[in-house]
């Protein structure tokens, strides 16, 4: 028998792809078996949340063939026998899970935060280092996220328990502000001028740390309009007030606006922290396809929907056609 717990270390099994690969389901344990060598042969491979093997089993005398275990046995037939075995060990691995070193709640919290927002997976770069991963940003493949798995000694804590962090960019001139060494470290492994590390044990709220991400987030944008968060938000509900009736705007648009395309997301991010909706009209910004906000910050979809249609703009199937309601700067609108 081969234990496979190390294969699996540090991967998420796929019980669903367990299923279509061919395992069979028992009491939460799931079996595969398949022949090789022209069914002399039988592979066994067993899966459950505390144990994972394998088999091989000669079945012409109905035993296991421990040989494929005894990395000094060697002949040729025992050679191809042995990569057949394993080549399917690892196809079910391939196949069926997928990489997944960080175990903690808040990690699974803030990785499915990641996911969710900005459709971001974590990148594991060094095969080496599987319980270290990345999120980058896709409009300029800057990290703004790491997730690592380090001993609290690193940090300067008197002690060797592993733990699992996060590294997020920071404002620089802030930095002295947020670090107190007990919830908030000086990033890890990265400039400590710019970068902060911080525990996923709950020392810090997630949603604090959420935000955190969304800051890092922008940061890693970079900002070409050398414009203050708060500088931004005001720029950005000021257009709001100069969008005429009748017409719309996209994300990308309100960020040309204000000096950076690559802040749309930025832009999202401010419009659901608006402090006054009638004030600042948030419901005429729409993404790229002219689709309504799943999360309008003042209500929803259906809101947002009320009050596009009272400007006159017509919604069909949550969707409105920018080719008619876009609002162009330069054109004239009649009031």
């Amino acid at each position: 028998m081969r234990n496979l717990d190390n294969k699996f270390k540090n991967r998420i099994v796929d019980n669903e792809e367990l299923l279509k690969y061919g395992f069979k389901k028992e009491n939460e344990i799931y079996t595969y078996k398949t022949y090789i060598n022209n069914k002399q042969f039988e592979v066994n491979i067993v899966i459950s949340e505390d144990r994972k093997y394998s088999k091989l089993l000669d079945l012409e005398n109905g035993i296991e063939f421990a040989l494929a275990d005894i990395e000094n046995a060697t002949g040729q037939f025992i050679g191809e026998l042995r990569k057949k075995y394993e080549d399917i060990i690892e196809d079910v691995i391939i196949k069926c899970t997928s990489k997944g070193a960080f175990k903690s709640n808040q990690a699974k919290e803030i990785i499915e935060y990641v996911e969710q927002k900005y459709a971001d997976k974590l990148e594991y770069l060094w095969e080496k280092f599987d319980d270290n991963a990345i999120w980058r940003n896709k409009q300029n493949s800057k990290w703004y996220g790491i997730l690592l798995i380090i001993s609290e000694g690193k940090l300067g804590i008197k002690s060797n328990k592993t733990i699992e962090v996060i590294d997020l960019r920071y404002q620089r001139e802030k930095i002295e502000n947020i670090v107190d060494n007990k919830k908030v470290f000086q990033g890890y492994h990265m400039n400590k001028k710019t970068w902060i590390t911080i525990k996923l044990d709950y020392s810090l709220d997630t949603e604090t740390i959420c935000k955190l991400i969304d800051n890092s987030y922008s940061l890693s944008i970079g900002n070409k309009c050398n414009l203050t968060r708060d500088n931004l938000s005001q720029k950005v509900y000021e257009y709001l007030t100069t969008i005429p009736k009748g017409k719309v705007v996209t994300y990308k648009q309100v960020a040309e606006h204000i000096g950076n395309k690559g802040l749309a997301r930025v832009v999202g991010n401010i419009l659901h922290k608006n402090p006054n909706g009638d004030k600042y009209p948030c419901y005429k910004v729409l993404n790229s396809k002219g689709e309504l906000a799943e999360a309008f910050v003042f209500g929803g979809k259906e809101i947002q929907k009320i009050r596009l249609e009272a400007d006159g703009i017509k919604v069909i199937n949550n969707k409105v056609d920018l080719n008619i309601y876009q609002w162009k700067e330069n054109e004239k609108v009649e009031h």
